[in-house]
Order: C-alpha cells, then structure tokens, then sequence
C-alpha cells in the first residue's frame, strides 16, 4: 500500500521530502481508536521507510539516467526497497484522519547496498509527530 502521495523537494546525494494526505476513510483508523481516530505510528514509521525508498530510488535514476522518453521505467534500472532497521523512533503528536503530512528524510550513511536517514514526520503546523532513524536496504531483482 502505497501512503506517499507526492515528492515535494529532492537534493540529490542529500534528502528528499514528500506529502501525504491522511485520508477519514483509511482502514487504519477502524478500531484505532473507537471515538477517538488516530494514525497507528507503524503507519508513520512505513510513510518514513517509503519516503527513504523514493530517495534510493531517484539516486538510481540520477546516477544512470532517467527512464526513457516513454514514459516507462526501464525493467534494468528497477530498484526494490525492504526496510531493515528503526532506531530511536518518538512519536511527538497524535495525527488525527484529514491530515496532510510532510515527510523528510535526510541521508546520514550509505554502506554498499544499505543507506541509513534520519527521518521526519510533520503536520499541518509544523510540529513533529514522529521522528526516528531509519536504515533501508535497496537492490535489483535477481
């Protein structure tokens, strides 16, 4: 399930920001809690690793070229991302359903196949509601 809407801001070889919208009718807010809706923080925690794998992604296509003229990505230059490590991960504030989030994650390390971010999650407001340290391994399919 994909739950990064749009890359607002990419620095190459740097960080990568992108918006979300949480939507009322995501199934994540059933049972989370009765009367009192909020976001599960697994959820921000996944909304950071997809972030990181955009960036690992757009470091691809920066290094070799960008998919073709078509439109269509290139089978050669695909990327798949699994998330490997959380650390030091808070969740500051409550996110409540008719969000719209801004998610930064800034490169700290790379080390052959594996890259580890620190990560950001903001509100409308601006304030903090999840931050953490996020390591992501990315490879192409075998």
């Amino acid at each position: 399930m994909l739950l990064v809407d749009e890359i607002l801001d990419y620095l190459p070889g740097k960080s990568l920001t992108a918006g979300a919208r949480v939507a009322a009718d995501l199934p994540f807010f059933k049972g989370h809690f009765p009367g009192y809706p909020m976001l599960p923080g697994i959820v921000l925690v996944e909304m950071m690793f997809q972030t990181c794998g955009l960036f690992g992604r757009m470091e691809v296509m920066e290094q070799t070229g960008a998919p073709a003229g078509n439109g269509k990505p290139d089978p050669d230059k695909k990327i798949f991302g699994r998330a490997i490590k959380i650390d030091k991960t808070t969740f500051t504030k409550p996110v409540f359903p008719d969000t719209n989030l801004r998610i930064e994650v800034e490169i700290r390390q790379k080390f052959m196949d594996f890259s580890v971010y620190d990560g950001k999650v903001y509100d409308e407001q601006n304030d903090v509601v999840a931050k953490g340290n996020i390591t992501v391994h990315l490879s192409k399919p075998k």
